[in-house]
Formats: C-alpha cells, sequence, structure tokens
C-alpha cells in the first residue's frame, strides 16, 4: 500500500500571492503531504466573465513564486489543454498516473457555493479528497477538511493596486513583484 498524498491546488493565480503560498504549505504541513502541486488553470469555467492574463506570464510569475520552495511543484498541463479547465479532467489523470496515492484537492472557500455545479462532481468526489482553504475566521458548515487562516490578500486586490500604480510589496514574493514590474502586468485592469 502506498502511503504517499498530494496536494493538487488548482486556480488561475492571477496573480500568485502570499495569501495562497501560505496556505498551501499549512495544508502540506497539516495533512502530512509529500508534495503540492500548483495547477494553473488556462481558463477557469466560473470566471468565464473576466478572462485571465496569458497563461505563459502567470506561469512565469507561480515559477518565481514557488523556486526553492520544497515540497511544491507546477503542472502546466491545464495550460495546454483547448477551452476551459475542468478539474475532472486532471484528477482522473492523477489518479491514473499515481495509483494507491491519497489525492487532495484545495479549493478556496469562495468555490465551496459552486462545487455542486462542477463538472462531474459525483465522480470527482470519488477521485480526490476536498480540502477547503480558508482565508477568513469565521466557521465553514462543511465535512471536508479546512485550513483556514486569517489572510487580507486577493488577486482581485493586487490587480487593482497595480493599476492603481500602488505597491504590492509584503503581498506577493518579491520576485512575483519584480515580474509583475517588469513585464508591465495589470497595469490596465
Amino acid at each position: 500500500m502506498n502511503s504517499q498524498s498530494i496536494g493538487l491546488y488548482g486556480g488561475s493565480f492571477d496573480p500568485i500571492h502570499n495569501g495562497h503560498l501560505l496556505l498551501a504549505r499549512d495544508a502540506k504541513e497539516r495533512l502530512d503531504l509529500q508534495k503540492v502541486v500548483f495547477l494553473p488553470a488556462k481558463i477557469s469555467p466560473h470566471k468565464l466573465d473576466r478572462p485571465p492574463s496569458p497563461p505563459e506570464s502567470r506561469l512565469e510569475l507561480l515559477q518565481a513564486a514557488v523556486a526553492g520552495e520544497p515540497g511544491f511543484e507546477i503542472d502546466g498541463r491545464e495550460l495546454q489543454r483547448e477551452g476551459p479547465s475542468f478539474t475532472i479532467d486532471t484528477a482522473r489523470a492523477y489518479r491514473n498516473e499515481n495509483p494507491g496515492t491519497r489525492l487532495y484537492y484545495f479549493i478556496g472557500d469562495d468555490n465551496l457555493a459552486d462545487l455542486s455545479t462542477w463538472k462531474e462532481i459525483e465522480e470527482l468526489q470519488t477521485l480526490v479528497e476536498f480540502v477547503v482553504l480558508s482565508r477568513t475566521s469565521s466557521p465553514i458548515p462543511i465535512n471536508y477538511p479546512v485550513i483556514s487562516r486569517r489572510i487580507e490578500i486577493s488577486s482581485t486586490e493586487i490587480r487593482r493596486r497595480i493599476a492603481r500604480n500602488l505597491s504590492v510589496r509584503y503581498m506577493c514574493p518579491m520576485s512575483v513583484c519584480e515580474l509583475i514590474q517588469k513585464n508591465g502586468l495589470y497595469r490596465n485592469d
């Protein structure tokens, strides 16, 4: 019996910020995961009204954010797919590639209300165990494990601050801040 466990962390990461990273580290430690795999979505099916920044830009920011972090990896497979990124497709692939491995899938507490609408949710729940990452201190009435840390940082706020020419230092790793500035990202958000 393989006792390995992996955390799968999907999202737009537009941009990745310290809140994402802190919760991923907390989940890795509390769930005793071998690794956390960040899975940037090409297009989130739940954010079709706001197309994300170019995939290569978000991937570069993610690579800078996790460089040298033990137990953090990036898998860009969802960026290669056409159309929206569906979790079920990635979960099936990971299950096939990692038989016997316990797979956790991280979701933000802001995604809980829509979880029942996710593509093929019944099968998805047999492939992965959901873990809720919460940036609030409010109790969450669900049957999934919850990793909670009060963090008032959001990608939306970061994009707005950059568009208003305000600093995002301390909200993102310095390597991410530098790439955002160098590549002129989010100035027109």
